[in-house]
């Protein structure tokens, strides 16, 4: 029984990150650089905009 609740507890952990996992994709402001870029298939080449996506985050001051 032990180890039944081990693979039950196991299996909700992956498929909740899973879950999480899929909307990690950034939403950037509509009309941004970093929009446009994206819809290009490119990442965008502002200073500002690389800077941020170094640190794993979306430029604040191009996307308000």
């Amino acid at each position: 029984m032990k180890k039944l609740l081990s693979v039950f507890a196991v299996v909700s952990i992956i498929s909740s990150m899973a879950a999480f996992g899929a909307d990690e994709k950034k939403k950037y402001a509509e009309g941004s650089c970093c929009a446009k870029a994206e819809a290009k298939g490119e990442k965008c080449k502002h200073p500002c905009c690389v800077e941020a996506e170094k640190a794993g985050k979306m430029c604040e001051k191009c996307n308000k």
